[in-house]
């Protein structure tokens, strides 16, 4: 039990001798990220839970500080889902997406960051009841708080949480998908510049 103070104390001292997020610095990287969602559809003022969404997204990154502790930049997700039915009327499904989010990051002095983005993209379903494959419009939002874990001076990994929703909509229907929950991901970064 005494261990866990002094390792605690080790790293944050650690992570304040790296942690220098100075304007003109960039991070390169990205993230891989995990979650499960309740599934709702919306129309007008009816919503309906269909069912629940499990995701996987890969998404690579590039930021750059614009004053120290403020990085603006954006991300490229690619992401695979699988939903299973809660509802008798509909089927399971699978599907793609591709989305470009930019994102503001804003770092405290112990290597807490807190984010925020939004993406637009497209995606792709293929239901498992049929042939046909459908493709959507899609919208994203996501607020959330990691940690900087400096390995060298110039590398890091970031574990992180949040809160996102996800929309989609196709062309030819009213109908709207909204996947929101809590996601946990984790983050590969390069910090590269002079600190």
């Amino acid at each position: 039990m005494k261990k866990f103070p002094i390792l605690a104390i080790t790293l944050f001292a650690t992570v304040g001798a790296f942690a220098q997020f100075n304007q003109g610095r960039m991070l390169v990287g990205g993230s891989a990220e995990f979650s499960t969602n309740t599934n709702k559809d919306k129309n007008g003022s009816t919503t309906v839970t269909q069912g629940t969404q499990t995701r996987f997204t890969v998404s690579p990154d590039f930021g750059y500080f614009i004053i120290d502790n403020l990085a603006i930049g954006a991300e490229l997700g690619l992401t695979l889902s699988k939903w299973n039915s809660k509802n008798n009327n509909s089927a399971d499904y699978t599907g793609t997406a591709v989305t470009f989010s930019p994102f503001v990051r804003y770092y405290l002095p112990m290597g807490i960051f807190f984010q925020g983005k939004f993406g637009l993209g497209t995606s792709k379903t293929s239901y498992d009841d049929s042939f046909a494959d459908y493709k959507y419009n899609t919208s994203n939002f996501a607020l959330s708080a990691g940690y900087v874990i400096f390995l060298t001076d110039n590398v890091a990994l970031e574990p992180e949480v949040g809160y996102g929703t996800t929309k989609s909509k196709a062309d030819d229907s009213n109908t709207k998908d909204i996947n929101s929950g809590i996601f946990m991901r984790i983050g590969f970064q390069i910090y590269l510049g002079n600190k």
